[in-house]
């Protein structure tokens, strides 16, 4: 961590500096540097204020004027001033090119503002010319000494964010082994001085590459030391580190195995989102904006992504242009999922704008490639003429390849490790699933066995009995086959409602002459399996009937209000209701109860257990965000609403 006063400046000074002058430009310097993330506005005036002092006072003291340089380009890079950002920099290489290349810290500090110009071509997508800085940097050699000295530290972290952001974005772990690189940051971390903000970027920049390499768990470990680190120095408290945090939080659990709250999830990037508008960074706005939106798409809040599109959009022209193609590329790609287009023409133009998006990205990407076979033949050729000159060559080559082969074996077996828990997930929902099963059948067909035992029966109450416990083996048998993994097949097509509505019609009866039971005409069609659908529509109409001993049953369909890309049909009944405790449980199998079940009576829990499956089933298959769910009052009657994906247009 810093000392508490940060000598950036080397250890020899020219004769000529004055020492006190000196400490004031070190100090605001210092100040500034650690303003940074915090507060880049400040940063910048106390930037400027050593500048001035250095003219007025001391024109030799170039390691003061190259800091504050530094200093002002990374605050500008920090809320998307790009031009200001180039002007600092093309400053120092001024000053280098002069004869402030003899000052004490002139390659460290032009090592430091060439990695920001790296950053500057990653937001533009100039990724070969990003590379070749980073290369040439890795190349020179500097990085390798001044261990422990804090110009050296803070260049070294800055190099490994960089490094891991660009693999991230471009290149997902795909080229070369991230793994590698990530071990190389936690070796190298433990002798590197930096403060607390560096000490988050560099935590969140390991957690952006082990995210790629596909370890979650340790990229949340990365999370949960930000978040120490900024509960443990609150008068270090940043925004833009909180934020970053959280966000990654939210990444992170998004590709957790296990099941996460997607409320929770949505939470941690909106709260994020508010963050990063509170703290000003267009550039990091326009993530979180699509981050956020995305995902409130991916668990089916559409109405609260169109909020979130909608608000950037109108603040979006506001801002001065800023460079971020990728970012671009993935905010137009969720307006046009989203389906906020005004009109065609709006639609067609975010059309446009993604393409030539993927275009410049795509053009990019191949310099990139081009570059790194490049390097990946000038490498081998290189290895080749070493081989045959040095016999110890042999011998190194023999353990770099075993080191490979280790890796690999490594990498195969938490693979291998990964399926193996997978399946036993697998296995244990089977089980759980079997449990299910026969803890309602046992519930079910207890009262049926009861009934059928009893020698005074009437005739006509047997025939309903058996009619009904024939159902229930139907739904059981339907429930399983949904249920177990790859057991029933998927068959989609288009299909008019009045057509299900007519079919359900013909299957069910009203149990009592003074229950009407109507089907409202409809001219609306759905776009999934037409058997599961007929199950469906039949159990929610039979447990209606089940619980209704009086007045009417309704049964409508039209487009969802909300959304056009939905039918949303209705089953409304004047029966018993339901408490609240009941409708919580109502469509889960592992909160099954006779209480929760006790609404299916006639269907005896498999009829609504039946339905949930069937919806899963059709949502996981159409992607479209097929819904079902209940709203009651006990004594006041039930409707069931059911939103299936609208098979209108092709």
């Amino acid at each position: 961590m810093f000392l508490l006063f940060l000598p950036f400046c080397g250890c020899e000074r020219p004769a000529t500096v004055d020492p006190l002058r000196r400490a004031t430009v070190d100090d605001l310097n210092r100040r500034a540097f650690l303003l940074r993330y915090r507060q880049p506005d400040s940063c910048v005036l106390l930037s400027d204020s050593a500048l001035c002092y250095v003219a007025d006072s001391l024109p030799a003291y170039h390691d003061g004027a190259l800091r504050a340089y530094n200093n002002k380009a990374f605050a500008h890079f920090l809320v998307s001033d790009y031009d200001a950002a180039h002007d600092a920099l093309r400053r120092v290489e001024q000053l280098l090119a002069s004869d402030a290349a003899m000052s004490s810290n002139a390659a460290i500090e032009g090592v430091i503002a060439r990695l920001l110009r790296a950053r500057l071509m990653q937001r533009d997508c100039q990724i070969a010319d990003s590379y070749r800085l980073l290369y040439s940097i890795d190349s020179s050699g500097i990085l390798r000494g001044g261990d422990g000295e804090l110009l050296h530290s803070y260049a070294l972290a800055e190099y490994y964010i960089t490094l891991l952001t660009l693999n991230y974005h471009y290149r997902d772990g795909k080229e070369g082994d991230v793994r590698i690189l990530i071990d190389e940051v936690e070796q190298r971390r433990s002798s590197m001085r930096v403060d607390y903000a560096e000490d988050m970027a560099l935590n969140y920049a390991l957690a952006y590459g082990l995210l790629s390499a596909g370890e979650s768990d340790r990229a949340l470990d990365y999370c949960g030391q930000t978040a120490d680190l900024l509960l443990r120095h609150p008068a270090s408290f940043c925004l833009y580190n909180y934020a970053n945090n959280l966000q990654m939080t939210a990444a992170a659990l998004k590709a957790q195995p296990g099941e996460v709250a997607p409320d929770s999830i949505l939470a941690l990037y909106e709260e994020a989102r508010r963050c990063f508008f509170d703290y000003g960074d267009p550039y990091q706005m326009l993530g979180a904006v699509t981050s956020t939106a995305r995902y409130a798409l991916l668990v089916s809040d559409t109405l609260f992504a169109h909020a979130v599109l909608e608000e950037w959009r109108a603040l979006r022209g506001t801002w001065t242009p800023f460079a971020a193609p990728k970012m671009e590329l993935g905010y137009f790609d969720v307006l046009i999922r989203s389906r906020l287009a005004d009109s065609p023409d709006q639609n067609r133009r975010w059309y446009m704008r993604r393409c030539e998006l993927q275009d410049y990205i795509a053009q990019n990407e191949r310099e990139d490639f081009a570059l790194q076979l490049s390097l990946d033949q000038s490498h081998r050729r290189n290895r080749s003429l070493t081989f045959f000159s040095l016999a110890l060559i042999l011998l190194l080559a023999s353990l770099v390849v075993l080191s490979l082969l280790l890796a690999r074996s490594a990498r195969r077996l938490r693979r291998e490790k990964r399926q193996l828990e997978e399946a036993k997930r697998r296995d244990v929902e089977r089980i759980a699933n079997v449990e299910t099963c026969l803890s309602v059948l046992r519930h079910d067909v207890s009262p049926f066995v009861s009934y059928l035992s009893r020698s005074d029966l009437p005739s006509a109450l047997r025939d309903e009995v058996l009619g009904q416990l024939l159902r229930t083996f139907d739904n059981i048998k339907s429930w399983t086959s949904l249920s177990i993994p790859s057991g029933l097949v998927f068959n989609a097509s288009r299909f008019d409602v009045q057509a299900l509505f007519d079919e359900v019609s013909r299957q069910v009866v009203p149990s009592a002459a003074i229950v009407k039971l109507c089907f409202e005409p409809s001219d609306c069609r759905i776009w999934g399996d037409r058997l599961l659908v007929v199950i469906l529509l039949r159990n929610l109409v039979n447990n209606a009937l089940q619980h209704t001993t009086a007045g009417s049953i309704i049964v409508s369909a039209q487009p969802y209000a909300d959304d056009g890309a939905f039918v949303h049909i209705t089953v409304r009944d004047t029966g018993k209701g339901m408490s609240a405790e009941q409708l919580e449980g109502l469509f889960r199998a592992d909160r099954y109860d006779s209480d929760a079940a006790g609404h299916l009576s006639g269907d005896h829990g498999f009829g609504l257990i039946l339905c949930r499956y069937i919806v899963k089933k059709h949502d996981d298959l159409t992607r479209r965000g097929c819904r079902l769910w209940a709203e009651s009052e006990e004594g006041q009657g039930s409707v069931f609403h059911l939103l299936l994906a609208d098979g209108s247009h092709d």
